[in-house]
């Protein structure tokens, strides 16, 4: 089996699991490669599989990478399957799982080319994250203390071509961080702690963590929601949590196109994926019409 493992050309920071993943490949006798999205000498058709890894200049460049999908999932079998990845892609996904019963931080979506009453925000939510309804790697994610009109505001021009999100910022995320889940096939493999993390600001990651109950539960239920929407079996996810002021676990985002999995820590866990990725990469090829 011929793997992609998809990175792009300029990267923000290294990634650590692409050296291991092409290890953990070549171990079960397959042929992985990592190549970049924005390759246009890339011949995708020459793979069995493309697997998204660390893609993560696609925010500034996300028409292209928009048609790259396309093209990529027309020309072989990309992992994450093409709907589940459109639909992580903007984080209005997050409303759409607060609406089927999935506890998820509060979350306001500004539409591009509006501006909210921030006042009501503020008086609703206190301080106050905003970012993003697509982002990666932290891009303009900031904090704004309430009251911070003027803050909120300047963020808000500066970004006017694009949804943003704001949300309540947890006392728990700057306090303790947050608990990050990687699960492969849907089954738990490892978690990571990390720190609250800022536009501008380097990962905060502390290293590998247990679990609680609570937030195993919370990660299936996730998952679960997600298959609900029809976006097919996954082979990877990370679900991002913090506790809310009243300690039960809140979904933060459910990474499923480019999250980092931390393979740097948990090396073994690797086998895990390669055994999803080539289970599925052995069935047919989505663009084959199907009975």
């Amino acid at each position: 089996m011929r793997i992609a493992l998809v990175t792009c050309t300029e990267m923000p920071r290294p990634d650590w699991d692409l050296p291991i993943l092409e290890t953990a490949f070549a171990a079960r006798g397959a042929a992985a490669r990592t190549v970049a999205w924005d390759d246009a000498t890339v011949d995708w058709s020459a793979f069995d599989v493309a697997l998204i890894r660390s893609t993560w200049n696609y925010v500034a460049h996300f028409r292209a990478f928009r048609s790259w999908l396309d093209h990529v999932s027309a020309s072989t079998r990309l992992i994450n399957p093409l709907p589940a990845i459109l639909w992580n892609l903007h984080k209005r996904y997050l409303a759409e799982l607060a609406a089927s019963g999935i506890p998820v931080v509060p979350t306001v979506v500004v539409p591009h080319g509006t501006e909210p009453s921030w006042g009501e925000l503020f008086e609703r939510f206190g301080d106050v994250v905003v970012k993003p309804a697509v982002s990666a790697g932290s891009f303009a994610t900031i904090r704004v203390a309430r009251g911070d009109a003027a803050a909120a505001h300047a963020h808000r021009a500066a970004h006017p071509d694009r949804d943003m999100l704001v949300q309540p910022l947890l006392a728990s995320v700057v306090a303790h961080g947050e608990s990050n889940l990687v699960h492969f096939g849907g089954r738990f493999s490892h978690a990571i702690h990390k720190g609250a993390r800022w536009a501008g600001q380097d990962e905060q990651s502390r290293g590998l963590a247990e679990p609680a109950p609570d937030e195993l539960a919370l990660a299936q239920r996730v998952l679960h929601a997600a298959a609900a929407h029809n976006h097919g079996p996954l082979a990877y996810a990370r679900v991002d949590m913090a506790r809310g002021a009243d300690g039960e676990p809140l979904l933060m985002e459910l990474e499923i196109v480019e999250p980092s999995l931390y393979l740097d820590r948990a090396p073994d866990r690797a086998a895990a994926l390669v055994d999803v990725v080539m289970r599925q990469g052995g069935e047919a090829s989505p663009a084959t019409p199907s009975e």
